[in-house]
Order: C-alpha cells, then structure tokens, then sequence
C-alpha cells in the first residue's frame, strides 16, 4: 500500500511538473512569435514560496542595511537571499548566450531588478556597456550590441522571478511591446501560483529546458543549444578552477544536477590504486571500500578505469548482482553509474554517479557526459598538480620563517604571514626576532622581490646573514649595509627591501633603519601616534656602495610597534596613504586589545575582499616595560615533540608555580585547560610544543604554540553514522576549553600557531 501511494505522488508530481513546463513553454513562445527577440528567457527564484507583499512597487528591494546576501523575514531572522536561475529559453542561434544564476538582489542583472522591484526594466545597449566596463566577465553573456527588457512574473500574493529578452542588433522598445510582455508575465505568474497551490514544484532545474520556437515541434533536455550552454558553462567553471574543491564544484553543479545526479564521488588512480579525488552527497561511511582501491580486482570502478567500460545499473539491487560481494552502494533508489576519466590520452580515474532512475541513457547523453568528464578529467589532474606544487611552495615559505617568537618579560609579541591568493610560487617576505647582547632584541622585517623558488631561497640566504650580522652585535645601519654588500656578491638578479628595529628593553630606546622598506608605525599607551623620522635607505642588493643611516626614539610602557611588508597594505586596491591611514586607525582602536586579536583585525581589515596578490608579513610588538609590578610575571615551558610523559611533569610544574604567583585558586581549572590544549598540540601538530604563560592584573594568559599551522576544531556532535576522526576527538578536547576558559582563540604564528586561553584571577588582597 505504502508502495502504491508512492508511486501515485510520484506520477502526480510528473503531471503536474508537465503542466508548469507547458505554462512556461506557452508564454515564452507568444512572447517570441510577436516581439522577435533574438532570446527569450524564464528565470525562476530558488526557494520558492517569496511572499510578494514587503517587497517590490510598495516595499524596499534590499534590507534595511543596504547590503546584499541576505534579507530578514517578519522575525527578525536572517534568511538566504535566493537566486535567479534560467528555467526555460526558446533555441534560437544566440540562446547559449543567456546570463546564467544570479542573486536576486545584484543590481548588475536586469532580471534580478525586476524580480525584486516588481518593475520593468528596460537597459539600452550604452547601459549595458556600462556596466560590463565595471565587471568585465560580464562581457560573457552580453558581448554584442543588444537591448533588454525584463519584467517581473508575479501576483500580488507571490513572486516567482522574471522574463526577459534580448533584441540584437538593438531596437526600440515601445509601450506596447511593455504592455504585451507585462501581460504575457502577470498571465505566467498566475498559472503559476494556480498550480502551487495544487503542489507543483516550481524552484528551477539544475540547466535551463530550451525549447523550439514553433509549438508544434518536439522538445527536450537533448537540444544542441542546450548541450552548447552545458558546454560554456562547465568550461567557464573549470578554467577558473584551481583546486580540487573548485572542480568537484563546477562538476556538481554543471554536469552530475543537470543529469539528475544524487550524488558523486571523483576518484584519480596512484599507484594502482583508486584514490578519492573529491566526493558530494556521499556519507562518509558509504566511500570507506572505495578510497585505496586496488585496480587489480573485480569491482565496476575498476572496469571502468582499466576496462575502459561505461557501466549503468538501474539499482544497487541489479549493481550488487552484477558484482557479488561489493560491499557499498545500497540504495536501491537510484541508478548507479561507473564512467572512467580521461587525461592526455589514457585513463587517469573513474567517475561514480549515483543519478534519479531513468527508464535509459540515451546515447546523445551519455556522448555529452563523456565529453563533460573528459573536461573533468583534465582539470581534476592539473588542479591535484597545482595543489601539489602550492603545498611544496607554501612548505618551503614556511621553513624558512621563525619557528617561533623569543619569549620576554618585557614585550609580547605575535607574528602573522598569508601568502598571496594567486600563483603557486614562493614569495620573498619574511620578519625575523632577535635576542641581542646588551638585554636588547632585534625586530626585522624584509621583503624580496618576486615570487619564485629562487626569491625564496634569496630570503632564506638574507635572513639568515641579517641574524647572523646582528648577534654579532653590529647596530641596525651596519647590518643593513653588510646584507647589502653580501646580497650584491650573490648575483641573484633581485633585490629587497628591509627594516631593522633594536628595542632597549631596559630604556625603551629603540633604534631603527631602513633599505627601501615602510617604515613601522609606533603608537604609544594613549594611543598617540609615535614620531619617528626614518631615512630611508636604497634596497639591498642594488648598489653594493650604498651606506645607511638610523634614527632613535623612545618607547614608553603600553607603546605597540607594527613592522609589516606592503602586502598588509592592499597597494593593488589603495594607495599607500590611505594604507597607512587604516593601519594606524586600526593600531589605536585596538591598543588596548589582545594583541592575537588586533594581529587578526590587522591582516584581516586591511585585506581586500578579492584574491590577495602580494604575500604579506607582519610583525606587532607590545612593549611593556622593564619595571618590577607584582604583577607581570612570565614562565616558560617546553615540551618535546610526542613527549606525552611531559605533559604529566607539566601538571606538577604548574603545582609548584602558582602558589608563588598567588594563583591557587586556578589550579584545577589551568590543569585541565592545559592537559587538553598541550595534548592536543602533541598528538596531532607533532611538533615540539612551547608553553607560555603571562600574568596580568585580573586574568593569566596562557599561550601553547606548535608547528602546525592548521586551527584546532571545536566540534560539538557527530552527524548521522560519523564516527569521527582525530581531528573530531580533538574538537571534543577544545569544547572544554571553551566551557571553562575566560576566552580562548587560536591564530597563526611562525611556522605553526598559537593556541591560547585566558582565565580570570581571583581577587587579591
């Protein structure tokens, strides 16, 4: 019975899935036979059920914030802006041409003003030339001379989103034409509300039905203009892909949805193995049998990729009985396919697709598929090499970085690096702190020209001839011209640029010069910007005579030093003023933060929204003083790499430190903060780990730094048949620290990063 009810919705839904494609069909067609467009186009909403009132002629089209992305519903609660998608064109010569998914807010699509207007939209060609001057992968879907007009398809109770035409060459668009569009729209939106209220699905499908003009001809999803679209798309998609992840999702979204797709996995071969590439709409239990595969074996990934064979079962019931004792793929719902992935020539991989059951696949779509994963198969081979190359990259950048931070009563210090967004190739940025004779610590900070292995061996080579040269206690200028002479002797064809600070930590004097490098920005404990007059040295390395000059000034205790590299300034989106400008602003907002949060707000508000192109270097430094407080005392402890055993020492040490420090109160609650934070870091950074803690007045800060650049996670629960994993297990030890910690956060440093915790003090008599 349940079995026959099924089946009953499910032709129930067919039919009336039919009847919204006719409606949709009917009013696309009237539309072109009398306005002759050279497109004619349905773009539908996602998440269908937009209420129309609140919006629209009598409403606002974003929210109250001006901001796109999101709306708020009558609550109060953020809801998801929903997109615009093309449900159906009419096949005409340019009808591959159409704008594909667009927010239904962006103000850049004439649809997506219709549909959140409620208004026509009429833009003439110097208009949209315009606008394709401000975003030039616009120029995609619009690149000839052409007229639009959209006008929004809705009722007065419903919005469902727009129908728009393109005339080219361009014409005029008169008031009748308006007038016949906008009825052939509010007739559309009517018929489409009718059968929302009997049940009918109206979000959009994954790529858009294209349909012949002439009523009488046959249509479906097999149309040459459709497969052309399907082609455009994926290409765009996969030529903007630069990793793994970017391909799984052009592939998801332009080749396993518009084939009724469930679910993939992409799998490459190594070794004589079958490894998971990427997968989507799999549970992670279901791809166990899959990932490490070996090709030698009977099982219909294998004949797909060594037998070069196209398998489709209509069920895992008829999958399981071509292939006894394959122990996955049990869901007898779906059709399951095996089709291998092609590279230069060979078979590099397989592709599994778990799809809606069709009755057959016929041969126009398989042909289609073959040459979309063809596509895939490319891309997946040259995004695992890039992948490959940017990690040895980044892993070499990193080597040569501090592994961490000294550790000083007098300063607190913290570091950060991001490398550029584009490119896999190492950059030359670097930042470097010294322990100097005389109770002195050297700040540096450098940049080499150029991203290549040779600039980053070049600032492997400069900063280590600058730590050598200032412990052997040469002041700031003389150090500067010896990396200079040494990096003329090299040959190297670059040059760079370099900043030297050396703090007294007794006196707060600091002395400073600079090769070519901004000069870092100093403010004191109210805030006050510090003057500073740095003379500014030619680069290193450009002419080997070149002689350099340094200037002192005074730091008193709560004064904040940022040296940084011009990544941190985002020159490619600002000039240098309006850089600076930010960074102190956001210096003295932040002086009286922790100085991990205001490192954070620093590479995070002076980065622009766009790909980052220049690596970026900062080092902040807090000086505190050489006065003898009570308070403001400093430990250190390190533990060795996979020394559990230390971490049981650990829990005695901090028995013996705190009562001198007053802090008995806070022995249990650091123990168990510090087991977990500890532990974590040596199971799963395996690294050696430095611990570090700093009292203040009302609350002990305590700091865990490891070599391990990856955060740790805070998982609260597992989903559905999740196991977990280390990293889980590691989550669950953060959720402690979350509990019972004053605050708690995590942030890059050096090589790795740093974990740290803050508990408040008790008060003290």
């Amino acid at each position: 019975m349940e079995a026959d009810a099924t089946r009953g919705d499910e032709r129930r839904g067919a039919l009336l899935d039919a009847r919204r494609d006719d409606c949709l069909a009917t009013a696309l067609r009237s539309v072109h036979a009398r306005l002759a467009p050279a497109t004619s186009t349905v773009y539908l909403a996602t998440g269908q059920g937009d209420r129309a009132n609140g919006d629209g002629p009598n409403g606002g089209g974003q929210n109250g914030s001006g901001q796109n992305g999101s709306d708020r519903n009558g609550d109060g609660e953020s809801a998801i802006t929903p997109m615009l998608l093309p449900a159906m064109a009419v096949d005409t010569p340019l009808g591959f041409t159409l704008t594909p998914a667009m927010p239904a807010d962006d103000k850049r699509y004439s649809s997506a003003v219709a549909y959140r207007t409620g208004h026509t939209v009429i833009w003439d060609d110097e208009r949209i030339r315009g606008l394709v001057r401000g975003e030039p992968a616009m120029i995609q879907f619009v690149p000839y001379a052409m007229v639009v007009a959209s006008v929004p398809v809705r009722t007065q109770r419903r919005r469902f989103g727009a129908l728009t035409l393109r005339w080219a060459p361009p014409r005029e668009v008169t008031d009748e034409t308006v007038e016949f569009l906008t009825a052939a729209a509010d007739r559309l939106a009517m018929e489409l509300e009718a059968l929302a209220g009997q049940g009918a699905r109206l979000e959009p499908p994954p790529a858009p039905v294209f349909i012949p003009a002439a009523p009488d001809a046959p249509w479906g999803p097999a149309s040459s203009t459709g497969f052309l679209y399907r082609f455009q798309r994926l290409a765009t998609g996969l030529t903007a892909a630069k990793g793994v992840r970017d391909v799984l999702a052009t592939t998801l979204s332009e080749v396993v949805r518009p084939f009724g797709g469930r679910a993939m996995a992409l799998c490459l071969t190594e070794r004589g193995r079958l490894r998971i590439a990427g997968s989507a709409g799999f549970a992670r239990t279901e791809l166990r049998g899959l990932d490490g595969l070996v090709l030698t074996g009977r099982s219909p990934e294998a004949d797909a990729t060594v037998g070069l064979r196209l398998l489709f079962e209509p069920s895992a019931t008829a999958l399981h009985r071509a292939y006894p004792g394959l122990d996955r793929y049990d869901d007898d719902s779906c059709a399951w396919l095996f089709l291998p992935l092609i590279a230069d020539g060979h078979a590099v991989g397989c592709c599994v697709l778990a799809a809606e059951r069709p009755s057959t696949l016929g041969d126009a779509d398989l042909s289609v598929l073959m040459i979309m994963l063809g596509q895939v198969g490319q891309s997946l081979q040259r995004a695992r090499a890039y992948e490959r190359e940017h990690l040895i990259a980044r892993s070499m950048q990193h080597g040569l970085l501090p592994r961490t931070l000294p550790h000083l009563a007098e300063i607190v210090s913290t570091a950060r690096y991001l490398p550029a967004d584009t490119g896999a190739e190492v950059g030359g940025d670097w930042y470097d702190m010294i322990r100097l004779p005389g109770d002195r610590v050297g700040l540096v900070i450098g940049d080499v020209e150029g991203h290549s292995l040779e600039a980053g061996g070049t600032m492997g080579q400069l900063r280590s001839a600058v730590r050598a040269y200032a412990t052997e206690g040469h002041d700031p200028a003389e150090v500067l011209a010896r990396s200079n002479r040494l990096l003329c002797a090299l040959d190297t064809n670059h040059f760079a640029t370099c900043c030297c600070l050396w703090l007294d930590l007794e006196t707060g004097t600091a002395t400073l010069a600079s090769a070519g490098h901004p000069a870092p920005v100093l403010t004191d404990a109210d805030g006050l910007g510090l003057t500073c007059e740095v003379r500014v040295g030619p680069p290193l390395g450009v002419d080997p005579e070149s002689t350099y000059l340094q200037t002192e000034c005074a730091l008193t205790p709560g004064s904040v030093v940022a040296l940084f590299t011009d990544g941190l300034l985002d020159l490619s989106h600002r000039d240098v003023d309006s850089g600076l400008a930010e960074l102190r602003s956001t210096l003295v907002g932040g002086r009286d933060e922790d100085l991990e949060i205001l490192a954070d707000r620093l590479v995070g508000e002076t980065g622009s929204a766009t790909l980052r192109d220049d690596d970026l270097a900062l080092l902040l430094v807090r000086y505190d003083g050489h006065g003898e407080s009570p308070y403001g005392r400093v430990a250190q402890v390190f533990v060795q790499r996979r020394d559990l055993r230390h971490v049981g020492r650990l829990r005695h040490y901090m028995q013996d430190l705190l009562p001198g420090w007053g802090l008995d109160g806070l022995q249990d609650e650091l123990e168990l903060l510090l087991t977990e934070v500890v532990t974590n870091a040596l199971v799963h950074a395996d690294s050696d780990v430095d611990v570090r803690l700093r009292e203040y007045p009302d609350h002990l800060r305590v700091e865990v730094r490891d070599s391990d650049p990856r955060p740790p996670l805070l998982v609260a629960d597992l989903g559905p048949g999740d196991t977990g994993d280390a990293q889980a297990e590691s989550g669950r030890g953060m959720l402690i620290v979350d509990a019972l910690a004053q605050s708690w956060g995590s942030s890059p440093a050096g090589r790795g990063k740093t974990t740290w915790f803050e508990l408040g003090v008790p008060q003290r008599g």
